[in-house]
C-alpha cells in the first residue's frame, strides 16, 4: 500500500486527490502545507514559484516527489533542483499530462511515423482562466506546450515572443502571449497562450507536406488525421490523462527533468518579449 500526500490548496490539489483516490493499493491524504508526514510520495500541487522551496525541504527526508510541469520558473533553478535530487538519490518525477493524453500521444505517433510527411508549420494553443496571482504565463501555461512540442518535433533554436497583460473594468486580469519558434530541423511553430475568463481549452494544427493533424479540446470529435487518401479516427481512452500519469509514477517509470529544455524555452520567450526581438535558445 503506497501512502501519498497531496500538498496544496485549490482545484488542482483537489483534482489530484480525487484521481489518486481512484488508484488501487494507494492511501492518499490532502494537506495544505508540507508538514512531517509518513508517506512514500509527495505530490506537489502548489504554484510553480513555490515548488523549489518545497522540494529542497522534502529532499532532506528522502521521499519521492512528483509534480506537473513546470518544475521551476527558470531553467537555472530547475537544473539546480534536479542536480540536488540526484545527489540525494531522491526520485523526482516531473510529468506533463499531454504525454499521457490519447490525442497528443496519437498525434506524436502519427508525426513520428511520417504520416504528415516533413513537418512545416505547427500551431498550438492553450487557454485557461487567469490564476489571479503573479504567475508567469510562459512558465505556468507555456511549459506543457513547449515540452510536448520538443518531445514530438525536436529542440527549438530561436524564439520570438510577444506578451500583453491588461486589467478589465471589473478588475479582472487577462494575459496573452504569442510565440513564433524555429526548430532545429527548420520547421516553425506558432503558439498562442491565453489567460482569460472561461474554461480551459487546447488545440493543435500540425501541417506537413503530406497531410495535416488537427484537434480542439472543446469539440466532440476525436483527433483526425487528414491526408490525400484517408481519415483516421482515434478512440479516446476512458482513463483521464492525469490518472494515466499518476499510474506511471506509481510504477516507478517517471523521468526526472524531462521539461528542462521546455523551461529554457520559457526563459528565452520571456527575454524576447521584454526585448521585443528574437532570442536564441542556447
Amino acid at each position: 500500500m503506497l501512502k501519498i500526500a497531496v500538498v496544496g490548496t485549490g482545484s488542482l490539489s483537489e483534482v489530484h486527490f480525487q484521481t489518486w483516490s481512484r488508484l488501487q493499493n494507494v492511501q492518499v491524504e490532502l494537506v495544505e502545507n508540507k508538514s512531517t508526514v509518513d508517506v512514500d510520495i509527495i505530490d506537489l500541487c502548489v504554484p510553480v514559484d513555490e515548488r523549489p522551496d518545497f522540494i529542497r525541504e522534502i529532499n532532506k527526508e528522502g521521499i519521492r516527489i512528483v509534480c506537473e510541469t513546470a518544475l521551476a520558473t527558470n531553467a537555472e533553478e530547475a537544473s539546480a533542483l534536479i542536480k540536488k535530487c540526484d545527489e540525494e538519490d531522491v526520485h523526482l518525477f516531473v510529468e506533463n499530462r499531454k504525454r499521457f493524453s490519447p490525442e497528443y500521444v496519437d498525434a506524436r505517433n502519427q508525426v513520428r511515423d511520417g504520416h504528415i510527411g516533413k513537418p512545416g508549420v505547427i500551431r498550438l494553443s492553450s487557454s485557461a482562466p487567469h490564476p489571479g496571482d503573479e504567475s508567469d504565463i510562459f512558465s505556468s501555461l507555456g511549459v506543457p506546450e513547449f515540452d510536448w512540442l520538443t518531445w514530438t518535433f525536436g529542440n527549438v533554436e530561436r524564439v520570438m515572443a510577444k506578451h500583453v497583460k491588461k486589467e478589465r473594468l471589473d478588475g479582472s486580469i487577462t494575459e496573452h502571449a504569442l510565440l513564433s519558434l524555429r526548430l532545429e530541423d527548420q520547421a516553425f511553430a506558432h503558439i498562442d497562450l491565453s489567460w482569460v475568463n472561461g474554461k480551459k481549452e487546447t488545440s493543435f494544427e500540425l501541417t506537413g507536406d503530406n497531410g495535416m493533424l488537427t484537434y480542439n479540446s472543446v469539440e466532440s470529435n476525436p483527433i483526425q488525421l487528414s491526408t490525400s487518401s484517408e481519415v483516421l479516427d482515434e478512440e479516446i481512452l476512458i482513463k483521464t490523462p492525469l490518472q494515466r500519469m499518476l499510474e506511471h509514477v506509481v510504477a516507478g517509470r517517471g523521468k526526472t527533468g524531462q521539461s528542462l529544455h521546455a523551461i529554457q524555452i520559457a526563459d528565452v520567450a520571456r527575454q524576447s518579449a521584454e526585448a521585443g526581438q528574437p532570442k536564441e535558445v542556447r
